[in-house]
């Protein structure tokens, strides 16, 4: 790192929210963690401001995106988020609000309706002073992604402020990060894939606590509401690191210690203990797949979530004790780890949710035991414990005839972080309602496939980092969803305003199942006319999901960090559309984004 790209300056608040009004504060997701703050926290970042106290300073790392200049938050996201939503009346401060006239930008929010004035009001003087409150802020100009994450490393790694997971996942990339990061954010129910967002949308990713109204809800995270960790540990990003274990109990074998140095080895850092390394952990992910691993756990979670469902908790149910200071956290990953094993090793199903629920209830309180104390739990006693549980649990299970188990769990979890958010005017997303045109009698989509890669070549032409989400079976408007229950008797259901409508009628009536069809596409998508690179990774991510019994299609299209043409064609995604570009037209596209 060169002196001479830093430099250190004042601004105020006033400043800093106009670059905030205009989205040119950014967040990557692949170090920074969730929005944890509490409101009597804010409110006391607040009271600094009014009394004139000093604050840390405010990293950013100057970035170009789209040929326009933007800042890439390194630290300081929790005080901004809290300054910027005390400005957008999210919550007072002594109990008046901040008066939305003082500023231009909050008073063409509030003209514009996207902000509404609340009461009572801090006077204009107060909001005034807060407004021009002075931030030390570094700018980091031109800097490398390689070093803002090492820069972001060393800031939090000192003085210990963030947990030891939120350092070991800090700006790692490859397939384990992946996995761990997008199932956990799955599970929490954020709803979002990006690995880039703007400050501003980082408020659906804040655990909510008492007197917030914005966010995660977390008491009704899967986590908590079922005794699994406690609500401090989410905060501190435990939930990730349970997903990591469950991720590494599910691809290794045997089953590994479960210890933070085990954990850090797999991400790649130095450790003086005999664990899987980074390379042998990410080569089991690849060997599985991401999405489908991702797919995998959260079917199982989502299993376990719907078998107690008007039941209570499952931490209570196995365990039956009044109180959980610490949580169920290992009596859940030894059921998790030999549910994931039944399932997609040995191909069993369970006999019915009743009989799961049945066979888990007061499971720990026979004569099996968990191992307390210590910070590993260790791989021989694994060893002698999961092949235990497996033998009861495995009571509720049967061996099915042969058919494709990505039937068989339901995905809804999934679908709904996937369809949360403005989804119809994502350029990163797009809803595509069945393989058949709804004409009578319905007729195949000859177009569809071509429209598909357009779309999927498009998002991947979108930025250097685009992560796409392409949705089949997914009716964007009531009319389709009605017209489709006519033609196919299928009945819609509704998540966030979208209609799942499914595609395995169609596919019957297209004379396939979902398994040739399945194949059909696969070879389609390898025979087409675009990067080899790019069509493999396509291939990996296309596979059918079950949302309450409907069979959609899932694609996710990834940047190669490079330009992709189509049939020697340019396409990139403006707005929610795929768009054909000259050659002169396209390459500007690229020079400013890539």
């Amino acid at each position: 790192m060169q002196s001479s790209e830093l430099s250190v300056q004042g601004q105020n608040l006033h400043q800093l929210y106009n670059q905030y009004y205009r989205n040119k504060l950014l967040v990557d997701r692949r170090y920074q963690r969730k929005l944890v703050w509490t409101r009597d926290e804010k409110e006391k970042l607040i009271d600094s401001a009014v009394n004139k106290l000093p604050i840390p300073l405010i990293l950013l790392a100057q970035r170009r995106k789209g040929g326009v200049e933007i800042y890439e938050l390194i630290d300081g996201l929790q005080r901004l988020e809290a300054f910027f939503s005390f400005m957008e009346n999210k919550y007072p401060y002594k109990g008046e609000y901040f008066d939305l006239a003082t500023t231009g930008d909050t008073l063409a929010k509030l003209h514009s309706g996207e902000l509404t004035q609340k009461e009572p009001v801090l006077s204009r003087d107060a909001s005034l002073e807060i407004a021009n409150y002075q931030i030390p802020v570094s700018i980091y100009r031109d800097a490398a992604t390689s070093s803002i994450d090492e820069v972001f490393r060393r800031i939090n790694s000192g003085g210990r402020r963030l947990s030891l997971h939120e350092i070991r996942q800090a700006g790692v990339m490859g397939p384990l990060s992946d996995v761990v990061r997008r199932t956990s954010a799955t599970i929490r129910g954020d709803g979002t894939f990006a690995e880039t967002l703007t400050l501003s949308e980082m408020e659906k990713l804040s655990i909510s606590r008492k007197d917030l109204e914005y966010g995660l809800d977390l008491e009704r995270i899967f986590w908590t509401r079922h005794n699994i960790i406690g609500a401090d540990d989410i905060r501190s990003s435990g939930d990730e690191e349970m997903v990591l274990d469950l991720v590494l109990d599910a691809i290794l074998t045997p089953w590994p210690t479960s210890g933070w140095q085990n954990r850090d080895v797999a991400y790649g850092l130095s450790r003086k203990i005999r664990s899987a390394s980074a390379e042998e952990v990410n080569a089991a992910i690849t060997a599985v797949g991401i999405e489908n691993l991702q797919q995998r756990i959260v079917a199982v979670i989502e299993m376990l979530d719907e078998a107690m469902r008007d039941h209570g908790p499952l931490g209570r149910h196995m365990v039956h004790l009044e109180t959980y200071e610490k949580g169920t956290r290992r009596q859940f990953q030894a059921v998790f780890s030999v549910l994931y094993e039944l399932i997609f090793r040995d191909g069993m199903q369970p006999l019915s949710l009743e009989a799961v629920r049945n066979i888990l209830d007061n499971f720990w309180g026979r004569d099996l035991a968990i191992p307390t104390g210590g910070s590993a739990w260790g791989k021989d006693e694994k060893a002698k414990l999961y092949p235990q549980v497996k033998r009861r649990i495995k009571k509720a299970f049967f061996k099915p005839e042969p058919k494709n188990i990505a039937k068989q769990l339901n995905a809804r979890l999934l679908i709904e972080s996937y369809l949360q958010g403005p989804v119809n005017e994502d350029p990163l997303v797009e809803l595509k309602q069945g393989f058949c045109v709804l004409s009578n009698p319905p007729t195949e989509n000859v177009d569809l496939f071509d429209e598909v890669m357009q779309t999927a070549v498009g998002m991947a032409n979108w930025s250097r980092d685009a992560t796409g989400l392409i949705l089949i079976g997914v009716a964007d408007k009531p009319s389709a969803a009605q017209r489709s229950a006519e033609l196919f008797g299928v009945t819609p259901v509704e998540i966030h305003g979208q209609h799942v409508v499914g595609t395995e009628e169609q596919i019957a009536h297209l004379g396939h199942d979902i398994d040739s069809w399945w194949l059909k596409w696969q070879a389609k998508i390898k025979a087409t006319p675009v990067d080899s690179d790019f069509s493999a990774d396509l291939v990996h991510s296309f596979s059918p999901l079950v949302c309450d019994g409907r069979v959609l299609w899932i694609m996710k299209p990834r940047s190669l960090g490079k330009p992709i043409s189509y049939k020697n064609r340019f396409f990139v995604r403006v707005g929610a559309s795929t768009h054909e570009m000259k050659t002169d037209e396209f390459l500007s596209h690229i020079s400013r984004n890539f």
